[in-house]
């Protein structure tokens, strides 16, 4: 039992080694890499100003 125990003990921080270095890998890679969507935002117009008087 306690060898089964260290067994998973084992495994479980292999993964957590695994997924600090795939994370470390994601966000330390040059902002370019990456994929951001941009919004740009125009004020919209009152109807009341294109009106001519």
């Amino acid at each position: 039992m306690l060898k089964g125990l260290i067994i998973c003990f084992v495994v479980l921080f292999a993964q957590l080694a695994v997924l600090h270095v795939i994370d470390a890998r994601l966000y330390n890679a040059p902002q370019d890499a990456r994929q951001t969507a941009v919004t740009n935002n125009t004020p919209l117009k009152d109807d009341e100003e294109d009106v001519p008087s």
